[in-house]
């Protein structure tokens, strides 16, 4: 899947090479046309190469142009809809982790949250596992719920440790600061927005866990 995700962003550079490329070929015939009385005179005598020649340009610039204008246009909203998904299945992942690390003692209510989470991830990552960056997201937020599952059900299950707290602490870190770049625009602006989606959905995290805890 690598290599698949490699290779599309060659052909993305091809295509938009190749768009370039004939932009700039038709530009540059119908300059010489205008201004070159030689080239123009060239290709009065050769009518049948020059209209064939200026169709395939033609052809070939709006076909190239408006692949790519198509292309860029479902880019951006597919990676608002994975933004989406990430986002909540970070929501997800942040209330199985207050749930988690609660309490000293691991409560029932963290194997429900561990079990909506599993359920979610299942769900999500064929949409997340497309994209690069959703994809380190996903492999961080497995990565957290791994290391929640074998706090709950391992052989130290119902009790918190100072190790597993510290664990978890160190890959919910981690996973807060994958999802930034998930949520974000290519922007300082869209950055901003994504650190404020984030935050929010911590807030209600953590809010959530104490009234739940109270």
């Amino acid at each position: 899947m690598v290599v698949a995700c490699e290779g599309s962003g060659v052909d993305k550079s091809v295509r938009r090479l190749a768009a370039a490329t004939a932009a700039t070929t038709l530009v540059v015939l119908v300059a010489c046309d205008l201004w070159i009385e030689g080239f123009r005179v060239w290709w009065t005598r050769h009518s049948l190469t020059g209209s064939i020649v200026s169709s395939l340009l033609v052809v070939a610039v709006t076909a190239l142009i408006i692949d790519e204008v198509v292309a860029d246009r479902q880019r951006r909203e597919r990676s608002v809809s994975v933004a989406v998904q990430g986002l909540i299945v970070y929501g997800q992942t942040r209330r199985t982790y207050a749930a988690v690390t609660a309490d000293e003692e691991v409560s029932g209510a963290a194997s429900e949250e561990l079990r909506a989470l599993a359920s979610m991830l299942l769900t999500a990552s064929s949409s997340l596992f497309d994209d690069p960056v959703a994809r380190r997201f996903l492999a961080q937020a497995e990565r957290l719920a791994g290391v929640m599952i074998r706090t709950v059900a391992g052989p130290s299950a119902g009790a918190l440790t100072p190790e597993s707290r510290a664990r978890l602490t160190s890959e919910m870190t981690q996973l807060q600061a994958a999802v930034e770049p998930l949520a974000g625009a290519r922007s300082e602006r869209g950055a901003l927005r994504a650190r404020r989606a984030v935050g929010v959905v911590t807030a209600q995290t953590f809010t959530l866990a104490m009234c739940s805890s109270g």
